[in-house]
């Protein structure tokens, strides 16, 4: 009752005051003199700061004025607030000139939002991060602040502060950059992040990335296993096999270096971080002269450019290994950013590492069973063979991005990637222990710029090394038995200097020079009785396994390669392209002379009908050789070498290919059919499973067609690609006929679907392949161990499926999306169909009947294979 009576008074009271009236009467009079002259008539008691109400001057005329009007008056007139805090006390005090702002910011042409945006407060190192849904909001932001929206390959947006209050958050379009427009064809080509561009390349961008089925994280090479043209027939990440080529034919960059190895847990997993790589660029076929001494695809895999807004960074785990990196600003014009990744397999073993295992280490030292599952050891049975492994890997990067003017970037980056393995055996006396180390290290500087707006130049400098090792030694009771070697250097240093020139709107002529310096060591040794005196031999003839059983093989051959190259180019404005580019090589081992052709032509026939084709020829000097030594471990045994002319010709690939693409409404369909003649082929190089067949020299033929279908609903996208390849081989020594290629697959289907729901992201996917073709056995001698081959390559494996899916969450941690984190899930090979996809034959002596053996071993597909993640970025 008390309360109810308190209310009503104080509601009477204010009714009164806002009806009380005085006489006021001011011309030009200084507001506290005002504030003074109001008390003296009213109950009213004003509270203010001198230097609130300074230099204030108040006009009104002479009239009769309720409080309420007054009060509003000296607000309206002087600016300043006049708050209330009972019936007689108000404070009078100066407005607030900060406020809280919010916005979302979307893709001005897809409509999508754009998550993890930097949205700063200008001349500061203070803002926020946009959210999944692209929202972002800071507080406390003066009224007079500019706000500045950045986002990797958007055009920058400056913005008023006071346009975007928190009482009205308004949408806010992003724009692709022109110069990244000028050579985007399809935006999300696949998904988002993968676009594809007006000469025919593919680029993905880690940052905008969307998720891939059976992927949680955006590793380079298992993405772009999803556009037709690209697989990998022994389901690896490095063994990216483009159009028919093999892996060895691709051309690979990090930051300008020269890989030489680009897988980890040989081959599973990529050898670059994807959290500091921003973009790759690939090439099916078309690639500019700039690009030399391979003749399948190109990968130009390319980190940061520009130096952060801020510093950010991250840290990980999945089921291999975990990460960080942190891209640090050090100030507007200089920025560091390192990563580093390490295995904890040595440590502690997870589903992930199993499955892997199981398909990594079957049929070798690393003791399997039939299904490929590694055995257990058993302590209660002495006779068992009994084993034990140590294996991990790890890699850093660095790199120092320095932009003294807006025209120039000056760039400095390091790698190193390795992998130990550590294998022991035991059976009965004899111990067995495999040692494998492989490392690829490697560092660049480049220096680029524009000047007077039409002149672009390009100095690049790079070195690289890459050191295979692998020992295998066999003892008994501290008596080495038997002991093979197995070593690959390679190491490699160049400069590229190139100009370009923009001599009329649309016209451009790009000139440059390429150097590099080649060496490639490998020795294989094998010394049963252990005694270590088998001279080196360093002749040019590559021993047959059936030549001698023991033997020591070394080479060193150093090539200089000097290469000009020119590229000119015409750009419609309809969005077309004639690209013409010729390449010269000259190389010192052969000293010969390689000339290069290439032509891309892009037309567009209307808004979304183009057409396109490509012809282009090209050399490689360097290959690798297949190891066959089935008594080793038989891991990493691709052997590089250069060629020599004679037993290792140059490869020369010819290419023609032409297609339209169609993008309209959501709708793309993109249709590419190729030839390609590759020439210079081996059977070492080829890696027959009748290794022990004479050394011929061979060439294939491949015709393909690469379909892509594609729809987008919304959040929702489907697409499906097809390759149809028919790889022949020609190897008259071998086979008077042309037989399947070992990377003939003649259909390649794949269905995937993404969605995005708020912060949700799903993807299932469905992989259908041909089985590849192997060359069966028709006889074998029992004892001589001869074996008798049918026709080369004319059965097929079994045709190969499977079904991945992937789940990825995404969430905030901090108020201004600066802290945020990650967790996926993904799975691969759902209904764990395994098959074989690759064979080979083995020779053993039974040592209870002493007579010979033939064994057919069969590599097995992955088994089921999840995998989790969990991230935070800050």
């Amino acid at each position: 009752m008390k309360k109810l009576l308190c209310f009503i008074f104080l509601l009477g009271t204010l009714s009164v005051f806002s009806q009380q009236t005085i006489a006021v009467d001011y011309d030009g009079i200084p507001l506290k003199s005002v504030l003074e002259d109001v008390e003296s008539k009213s109950s009213l008691i004003f509270s203010f700061s001198e230097d609130a109400v300074a230099g204030k001057i108040i006009t009104l005329s002479n009239s009769q004025i309720s409080i309420e009007q007054l009060l509003n008056e000296l607000g309206t007139q002087s600016g300043l607030l006049f708050e209330k805090v009972s019936a007689e006390q108000i404070i009078v005090k100066s407005p607030s000139s900060k406020l809280d702002i919010c916005g979302y910011l979307f893709d001005g042409n897809l409509k999508t939002p754009l998550p993890y945006a930097t949205v700063l407060i200008s001349g500061t190192r203070l803002g926020a991060t946009s959210d999944e849904n692209g929202y972002f909001q800071i507080q406390n932001v003066e009224k007079s602040a500019e706000i500045i929206v950045q986002y990797v390959g958007y055009s920058t947006q400056t913005l008023k502060a006071s346009d975007y209050s928190s009482d009205d958050c308004r949408n806010i379009i992003m724009q692709v950059e022109p110069q990244s427009l000028q050579e985007v064809v399809v935006l999300a080509y696949v998904t988002k992040g993968i676009d594809k561009n007006l000469d025919g390349s593919i680029t993905l961008n880690t940052n905008e990335q969307g998720i891939l089925p059976g992927l949680v994280e955006p590793d380079v090479f298992q993405s772009i296993q999803l556009i037709p043209g690209i697989s990998s027939l022994d389901e690896s990440a490095s063994g990216i096999q483009i159009r028919g080529g093999s892996p060895d034919q691709n051309l690979v960059f990090f930051d300008g270096i020269k890989m030489y190895n680009t897988g980890h847990f040989f081959g599973m997993i990529s050898a670059f971080n994807p959290y500091v790589t921003e973009s790759a660029k690939i090439y099916k076929g078309g690639a500019s002269p700039e690009y030399g001494d391979r003749i399948s695809g190109v990968i130009d895999i390319t980190t940061d450019t520009q130096v952060p807004a801020r510093t950010n960074g991250g840290v990980g785990i999945n089921g291999t290994h975990a990460d960080g990196f942190l891209k640090a600003a050090l100030g507007e014009k200089a920025a560091l950013i390192v990563s580093g990744r390490r295995s904890y397999t040595d440590v502690f073993e997870t589903p992930t590492y199993e499955a892997l295992s199981e398909k990594v280490f079957q049929n070798t030292r690393v003791v399997t069973n039939t299904l490929g599952e590694i055995i257990e050891d058993d302590d209660d049975d002495p006779s068992e063979i009994l084993g034990g492994d140590t294996f991990f890997f790890y890699d850093g990067s660095a790199k120092l991005l320095f932009q003294p003017s807006k025209n120039d970037e000056i760039a400095i980056s390091g790698l190193l990637t390795n992998n130990d393995l550590d294998f022991f055996s035991r059976a009965e006396e004899d111990v067995t222990v495999d040692q494998l180390s492989v490392e690829n290290q490697g560092a660049s500087a480049q220096w680029s710029g524009t000047k007077f707006g039409v002149l672009d130049h390009s100095l690049r400098a790079y070195y690289s090394n890459f050191d295979s090792d692998y020992n295998n030694t066999v003892r008994e009771e501290l008596v080495v038995e038997e002991q093979n070697l197995r070593r690959n250097t390679v190491q490699d240093y160049g400069i590229d200097f190139n100009l370009s020139y923009e001599f009329l709107p649309q016209h451009n002529l790009k000139l440059g020079y390429q150097y590099s310096n080649l060496e490639v060591f490998f020795q294989l040794f094998r010394d049963e009785a252990g005694d270590e005196d088998i001279e080196p031999d360093d002749d040019d003839e590559i021993p047959l396994p059936e030549d001698t059983r023991d033997f020591n093989v070394e080479r060193r051959r150093t090539n200089q390669s000097n290469s000009v190259y020119a590229e000119y180019q015409f750009r419609p404005q309809n969005k077309g392209l004639v690209s013409l580019g010729v390449r010269g090589s000259h190389y010192s081992l052969l000293d010969e002379f390689y000339f290069e052709p290439r032509i891309n032509v892009e037309y567009p026939l209307s808004d979304f009908f183009r057409i396109k084709g490509t012809a282009e020829r090209r050399y490689q000097p360097i290959s690798q050789l297949i190891e066959f030594e089935d008594i080793q471990l038989r891991l990493e045994n691709n052997i590089w070498t250069l060629s020599d002319g004679n037993e290792i010709p140059v490869l020369e690939s010819t290419q023609f290919s032409g297609g339209f693409l169609i993008s309209a409404n959501g709708w793309t369909l993109d249709i590419d059919g190729y030839v390609k003649n590759i020439n210079g082929l081996t059977s070492f190089t080829n890696g027959f499973t009748n290794a022990a067949e004479e050394l011929s020299e061979g060439e294939s033929d491949i015709f393909g067609v690469d379909v892509l279908l594609r729809k987008e609903i919304a959040n929702y996208r489907i697409w499906l690609g097809y390759t149809f390849n028919d790889v022949q081989y020609s190897f008259s020594e071998l086979q008077t006929s042309s037989f399947p290629g070992n990377n003939d697959v003649t259909h390649n289907f794949r269905v995937s679907n993404t969605v995005d729901l708020k912060n949700w992201e799903l993807s299932l996917g469905w992989t259908y392949r041909t089985g590849i073709p192997f060359t069966p056995v028709d006889g074998f001698n029992t004892i001589s161990g001869d074996i008798d081959f049918g026709s080369l390559n004319s059965e097929r494996l079994p045709n190969y499926h499977r079904l991945d899916a992937s789940l990825l969450y995404k969430f905030g941690i901090s108020q201004n999306g600066n802290i945020r984190g990650a967790f996926g899930v993904s799975f691969q090979n759902i209904y764990n169909r395994r098959i074989p996809i690759s064979v080979f034959y083995r020779v053993d002596e039974n040592v209870e009947t002493g007579f010979q053996e033939l064994n057919q071993i069969e590599q097995l597909s992955l088994g089921f294979t999840p995998n989790a993640t969990f991230r935070i970025f800050f």
